[in-house]
């Protein structure tokens, strides 16, 4: 718990201004000396653009305390199918005997299988940087989004019920394969044990999505209905997964959006990005627009 850094997440309907908001808010706890990963799950490629920077998976520094990079989905679905295949075979030795390699090549069309690659590149992330104090996630659009934060729940459903069936089955056949360790020959059923492992970490981003101290949420939207009722959905969905919208951030991409125009939410807090005639890319022009605006995060902050 003392070496994760606390993730924010930003969500909200695609052109609402969810790459911008999530740079400037980067920015700003880096100019507060705080260490920032800012991660795009987004193929939109939009931090690429805005940073005028050719990004990929590695991190790329961008100033002191900022360093940016753009989650590659292909190449995280490969690296999600290769590592269930590798496990697949160690459970199941048996199927050695086949090429598996072509049954798994068709399961990256399936249905999930981009909320899987993104939930393992999201572990990976926290896992590779704890020295962080902020991970800052540019999320994709809406529906991939709840289907990455549901994931775990709805794979923990499944799961509890594979546990429960091969506790049953080991139960009446009253064995298990036996394996050797250190020189003590122990009784471990393979296939329980993956399913126990997959349990076990799907029920950790679970509860990490839930956890206040370590994940919070920001929603984006103007003054368009679309992103408007798109919002809605968000905090309804959020909160069916007994997740908690943290804040709203009304950005003025109009000119005629009006820093009095009601908020449709009145019970989170609502940060305003007023609007800028400029193109808000490079890191000169952003800073420049948050100085000039007075823009700061720490309200919206509990």
């Amino acid at each position: 718990m003392m070496n994760t850094p606390e993730t924010i997440f930003f969500l909200g309907k695609g052109g609402t201004g969810k790459s911008t908001a999530s740079v400037l808010f980067s920015l700003e706890l880096a100019r507060k000396g705080k260490k920032v990963l800012l991660a795009s799950f987004d193929d939109a490629h939009n931090l690429s653009d805005i940073f005028e920077q050719s990004l990929s998976h590695k991190p790329r520094r961008i100033n002191a305390g900022l360093e940016v990079l753009q989650v590659d989905r292909d190449r995280e679905i490969k690296a999600y199918l290769a590592l269930t295949t590798q496990k697949v075979k160690q459970s199941y030795a048996y199927l050695t005997a086949f090429n598996m390699d072509n049954y798994f090549e068709v399961l990256k069309y399936s249905p999930g299988m981009e909320a899987h690659a993104l939930a393992t590149a999201f572990t990976a992330l926290k896992e590779k940087h704890k020295a962080c104090d902020y991970l800052v996630i540019d999320m994709p659009p809406t529906a991939l989004s709840m289907h990455f934060f549901n994931l775990p729940a709805l794979s923990l459903l499944w799961v509890e019920q594979l546990e429960k069936l091969r506790t049953e089955i080991n139960q009446r056949k009253e064995i298990i394969s036996r394996i050797k360790f250190a020189g003590k020959e122990i009784q471990r059923d393979k296939v329980l044990a993956r399913i126990q492992e997959l349990k076990s970490s799907h029920l950790e981003l679970k509860q990490f999505f839930q956890d206040k101290r370590l994940a919070r949420f920001f929603a984006v939207h103007n003054g368009d209905r679309l992103s408007l009722a798109e919002t809605q959905r968000i905090i309804t969905q959020l909160t069916g997964l007994n997740i908690k919208l943290d804040a709203l951030i009304f950005n003025h991409r109009n000119a005629n959006d009006t820093d009095n125009l009601e908020n449709p939410y009145p019970s989170f807090p609502v940060l305003n990005l007023p609007y800028s005639p400029d193109p808000l890319i490079g890191v000169e022009t952003l800073d420049r627009y948050a100085r000039s605006q007075n823009i700061c995060f720490s309200p919206i902050l509990p």
